[in-house]
């Protein structure tokens, strides 16, 4: 008999709770004793294999539930080209995060590790960018996704997407997550594949530790200029504030945005126009979201009791300590 059984939102719930706590408790420890283990550990171990084993336990399909279904290679690349377009986007969501922190007070951003070399750079895209696609994906896109769909694919995208915003206990990367949930999120949908989502958050990691790694070649360059005495007539570049720093940015990476997610919004329209072709000529058995019809199927789900979203409060505690904590430091550097 064929396994029917699917994912609730209480389900989701339950893993995210989970995953948050091993994430805050022991991802932290491992980190603060080895970084790069750490981070292998945490995104290995306790974001990547609970999804599995809770399916298992539950007896749920797991190829349907994740949609581990195959992508075309057009379709594939259109996925890496529309997450880097959307890329500004994401930039001007922290850029405004960002912004806000700054009316508190003076700012104090974590650093993100960048590579300094071509092995740490080989490192990173492999934790940062390859580990962190797959695993993310298949604990927010395959699992906390198709959780939330009983409420409906549109409420679940954006409901996954601002947990999964959240789960980086860190206000100043807040709203960028955010908007790249939405992004990889839909592209799941849309597709009916997880691998969009994990070729998406794979190429957008691996842009930035790209970027990351240039601007600090870039840097040092810049460095051995001046040590040269080659700058001399160079003039000394007046401070900016933060806030002023970021309304610029923030200007800046809109304007950008704007021109870029219409690209991103025009590629979209292909992979939309391809996967109405394939359901039509019944080359594809799973359902699209494509068709206006499977929105409306979306009433007959059962509907989601209030009672599935208490596990929700089990890490409202720490949410509030991150915001506290940080606030609190923004306030006092002043």
């Amino acid at each position: 008999m064929k396994n029917t059984r699917s994912l609730s939102v209480l389900d989701a719930n339950i893993l995210y709770v989970i995953g948050a706590f091993l994430f805050v408790i022991v991802g932290a420890y491992v980190q603060q004793r080895d970084l790069i283990v750490g981070l292998l550990i945490t995104e290995y171990i306790l974001v990547l294999l609970p999804p599995f084993i809770y399916l298992l336990i539950r007896k749920i399909n797991i190829k349907n539930t994740m949609r581990l279904n195959k992508i075309s290679l057009k379709h594939g690349f259109l996925v890496v080209l529309i997450t880097l377009l959307m890329y500004p986007a994401a930039v001007f969501a922290n850029a405004l995060g960002m912004f806000l922190l700054s009316l508190f007070g003076n700012l104090n951003i974590p650093q993100l590790p960048t590579a300094e070399n071509v092995r740490e750079y080989a490192v990173l895209m492999f934790i940062v960018s390859i580990s962190a696609g797959i695993c993310e994906e298949v604990f927010f896109r395959g699992f906390i996704l198709p959780g939330y769909e009983p409420l409906g694919k549109k409420k679940a995208v954006v409901l996954s997407a601002i947990l999964f915003g959240v789960f980086h206990f860190n206000l100043y990367n807040l709203f960028g997550p955010i908007v790249l949930g939405l992004v990889f999120g839909y592209l799941v949908i849309l597709t009916d594949s997880l691998y969009a989502g994990i070729i998406g958050h794979i190429a957008n990691n691996g842009f930035a530790v790209t970027l990351g790694f240039a601007l600090q070649f870039l840097s040092k360059m810049i460095e051995e200029l001046q040590d040269l005495g080659m700058n001399e007539a160079a003039t000394e570049v007046p401070e900016v504030s933060t806030t002023v720093a970021l309304l610029i940015s923030m200007a800046l990476f809109g304007v950008i945005a704007l021109i870029t997610g219409f690209i991103a919004y025009q590629l979209i329209k292909v992979i939309k126009k391809d996967m109405a072709i394939k359901e039509k000529t019944g080359l594809e058995d799973n359902y699209s979201i494509v068709e206006d019809h499977d929105l409306e199927c979306e009433e007959l789900q059962p509907k989601t009791k209030f009672y599935e979203f208490i596990p929700l409060l089990l890490i409202l505690p720490i949410v509030l300590y991150v915001i506290h904590v940080q606030i609190s430091e923004i306030i006092r550097l002043g």
